[in-house]
């Protein structure tokens, strides 16, 4: 319920998420629920990632490939990363990301630095999703597209730059994360690990993280129930593609990590889903980057020293799950 001035005077804020949100509001990028349209609001989140995702040095293959799917007419695009370094190891694991944005906004676009510095410090082959948004394409359609392009993966290890015994890991940020979760408990048999990045895993339950940063200008209540409005039907929010931390086995999945922000919503479920994990006796780890906004992750042109610890954790863990 506590507004920005009023959180300062509990928590330490980091400074780079101080001078985000003041660098955001003097370019004038309007919250999506008050964007003109699904368009203008899918701008915004672009015009955000192009201003703080910042750029990296890359060596290697960048190669577009279409999943044949039967939900999909055309199939769906991915866009797949093969840094140099991969070369260097026998078997490079691949990394199937999904992006962030509620199931409504974002795109291969906005997650595109990340997937370089992945492929290029695990170093892995990266398979990034343009999977389907709503309002045009609401729930399940996006989790439709994540489990097929996981699937083709696996058929498809030696096509995309990889090999047989290559591991298969998942992840996201966000819905992104969302995704990633709901896909390990569908092909648990064809994922190695998975990399949550403050995911959206419950969209029923009340958690004390979710009242106490309603307010806060990262991820606000306004905006996940704009998202919600957008992406699922009231009477879809208990399905477990839609909340995987509902489900009732977690003794088959992949070993996981998750990544939380200090300042955010979905924080409290995250840790819930963590704790499920290790209840079942799977290898989980959390890491809560202090001082930090939900979204963080995918721009670490402006979040240099937050994504510097974050992203080492994440290429650290595939290294290890290769």
């Amino acid at each position: 319920m506590a507004d920005l001035d009023e959180l300062k005077q509990k928590y330490k804020f980091h400074e780079e998420t101080l001078s985000y949100f003041k660098l955001r509001a003097e370019a004038g990028f309007g919250s999506y629920p008050n964007a003109p349209s699904i368009e203008a609001a899918r701008d915004i989140n672009l015009q955000v990632t192009k201003k703080f995702a910042g750029e990296v040095e890359f060596e290697g293959s960048v190669k577009e490939f279409i999943v044949p799917s039967t939900h999909v007419k055309a199939g769906i695009p991915v866009t797949v990363y093969r840094s140099k370094q991969c070369s260097l190891v026998g078997a490079p694991s691949i990394f199937v990301f999904f992006h962030g944005g509620g199931n409504v906004v974002g795109s291969r676009q906005t997650c595109d630095v990340i997937c370089k510095i992945f492929s290029r410090d695990a170093p892995c082959v990266v398979v990034n999703v343009e999977y389907r948004l709503g309002p045009e394409h609401r729930f399940p359609a996006s989790n439709d597209d994540a489990k097929c392009v996981v699937r083709w993966v696996n058929f498809n290890k030696s096509l995309i730059g990889a090999v047989n015994n290559s591991t298969i890991g998942v992840g996201g940020d966000s819905a992104g994360g969302q995704l990633a979760a709901a896909v390990t408990h569908q092909l648990h048999g064809d994922i190695d690990y998975q990399v949550l990045i403050y995911p959206n895993v419950d969209y029923t339950q009340k958690y004390p993280s979710q009242e106490e940063f309603e307010n806060f200008p990262g991820l606000s209540k306004e905006m996940t129930q704009w998202f919600s409005e957008n992406y699922i039907d009231e009477s879809d929010k208990e399905s477990v593609l839609a909340s995987p931390l509902l489900n009732e086995k977690f003794n088959c999945l992949p070993p996981a990590l998750i990544i939380l922000a200090e300042f955010d919503v979905l924080k409290d479920a995250g840790v819930a889903y963590h704790n499920k994990l290790k209840k079942a006796g799977i290898p989980s780890q959390t890491h809560c980057v202090r001082g930090v906004t939900h979204g963080f992750f995918h721009l670490p042109g402006h979040f240099k020293e937050c994504c510097k610890r974050a992203h080492e954790k994440v290429y650290k863990f595939i290294k290890a799950s290769s």
